[in-house]
C-alpha cells in the first residue's frame, strides 16, 4: 500500500520548491504600458520619452529585378495612443484610429527606364497596434504590441543619446522589430506614487481621534467603572457641541459682539465688554 502522507509530503515540498524557483527569477513586472519593475525597485520607465509626435523611421526594398521598390515608414508612440497624421491620398487605411505603431507604405513603379522615372502608387496605412494591447517581455527589454494573429515588437535600448526609432528587423512580416535608442530605456529607480499631503494629515488625524478613543473608553470602563453612555471621553463636552458649535456661530454672524442685553438690572462686569466672554 501506497503511504499518503509521504506522497502529500513529497508533493508539497515540489511545489513549494517550485513556487520558489519560479518567485526567485528576475521578471520585470509591467507596471503599466511604458513601465515595468524588478522585484528589487529597479526598472524601466519610458514615460519622459513621450512627445506630441510620433518617432519614425524608413527602410525601403528594391523588388522586380530593379523595376520597383517599396517605401516604408513606421511611427511609434510609446506609452499612449494617439491620432497619425494621415495622407488623404491614400488608397488603404487601417491606422484611422488612436493607435501607438502604425506603418506607411509606398510603393514605386519604374515607367521610364532611361530617365529612371518611377510612379507613387497612393500608400497604404497598417495598423501594427496599441497600447492596451502590448505588455514587457519578462526581461524587461522587450515590448510586444499584439495585433492578432501578428505582433510588432519594440526592443529597447540603453543609449546615451537623443531617442531615436530605427527598424531592426522585417524577416518574419508577422513579426516586424523595432529598436528604441533611449536613455529612459537604462534601468533606473521606479518610485511609487505616494500619498498627498493632505491624505497624511487626514490618517494622522484620524489615527489620534482613535487612539484617544480607545484609551479614553478603556480608562473609563476599566478604572472609573462607567458603564453604558457614560465610557464616551468628556461625554459632556461631545453632548454640548452642537449648542457651542451654534453659539459660536451666532457670535461670528453678530460681529464677534454679544447680543444685546434686554431691560434689566444692571450687571457688573458690562456684558458687552470683553471681560463677560
Amino acid at each position: 500500500m501506497f503511504d499518503l502522507s509521504k506522497i502529500f509530503c513529497h508533493l508539497f515540498v515540489s511545489h513549494v520548491f517550485l513556487l520558489k524557483t519560479v518567485y526567485a527569477q528576475d521578471v520585470c513586472v509591467s507596471k503599466g504600458p511604458c513601465s515595468c519593475e524588478y522585484p528589487n525597485g529597479t526598472g524601466i520607465d519610458l514615460s519622459p520619452t513621450v512627445k506630441g509626435t510620433f518617432y519614425s523611421t524608413q527602410s525601403y526594398k528594391v523588388k522586380n529585378n530593379g523595376t520597383q521598390f517599396e517605401l516604408s515608414t513606421y511611427y511609434y508612440h510609446p506609452c499612449s495612443d494617439v491620432m497619425l497624421p494621415i495622407n488623404d491620398t491614400a488608397s488603404n487605411n487601417s491606422c484611422d484610429k488612436p493607435l501607438s505603431i502604425c506603418r506607411y507604405k509606398n510603393v514605386f513603379d519604374l515607367t521610364n527606364q532611361t530617365e529612371k522615372l518611377y510612379k507613387k502608387d497612393g500608400g497604404n496605412y497598417e495598423f501594427l497596434g496599441k497600447t492596451n494591447g502590448s505588455h514587457f517581455t519578462p526581461d524587461g527589454k522587450s515590448i510586444y504590441y499584439f495585433n492578432g494573429p501578428s505582433s510588432t515588437i519594440v526592443t529597447l535600448v540603453c543609449a546615451e543619446t537623443d531617442d531615436e526609432l530605427h527598424l531592426l528587423s522585417t524577416v518574419d512580416p508577422d513579426n516586424i522589430v523595432l529598436t528604441l535608442y533611449s536613455r529612459r530605456a537604462c534601468l533606473t529607480l521606479i518610485e511609487e506614487e505616494g500619498r498627498s499631503f493632505g491624505s497624511t494629515l487626514l490618517i494622522i488625524f484620524f489615527s489620534f481621534v482613535i487612539l484617544y478613543l480607545v484609551l479614553g473608553i478603556c480608562t473609563k470602563k476599566f478604572l472609573m467603572g462607567a458603564t453604558g453612555i457614560e465610557v464616551v471621553p468628556n461625554l459632556s463636552f461631545w453632548s454640548d457641541l452642537p449648542n457651542l458649535v451654534k453659539d459660536g456661530w451666532a457670535f461670528a454672524l453678530n460681529g464677534f459682539k454679544l447680543p444685546a442685553r434686554g431691560p434689566g438690572p444692571a450687571t457688573t462686569p458690562d456684558p458687552n465688554s470683553y471681560d463677560s466672554i
